[in-house]
């Protein structure tokens, strides 16, 4: 595994700052304490696992709009360093 890859048997893999389509998609959460692009903990994702994206591709400062799967106005901002992406090949 090389720094800044998962485990191919993960399930889901990181993305990249460029990275189009990801709207509705589900995420996986990857940091204890998920932190904005300014390092401002997201309290309402704390001990989340699933994300949905709200946003199509990262903003301009590598963070995405995203809510609780289970309730869309709980909505956070997380840095995409600490999300991944489900792969959809093993649905």
């Amino acid at each position: 595994m090389n720094d800044g890859e998962l485990d191919d048997s993960s399930g889901f893999r990181l993305f990249r700052y460029d990275a189009t389509g990801l709207r509705g998609k589900r995420l996986r959460l990857l940091a204890d304490l998920p932190t904005n692009d300014a390092g401002v903990p997201q309290e309402d994702l704390i001990g989340v696992t699933d994300v949905i994206s709200l946003d199509d591709t990262p903003s301009v400062l590598h963070s995405l709009r995203v809510h609780l799967v289970d309730d869309p106005a709980a909505i956070g901002i997380v840095g995409i360093d600490q999300l991944a992406l489900y792969d959809e090949r093993r649905s």
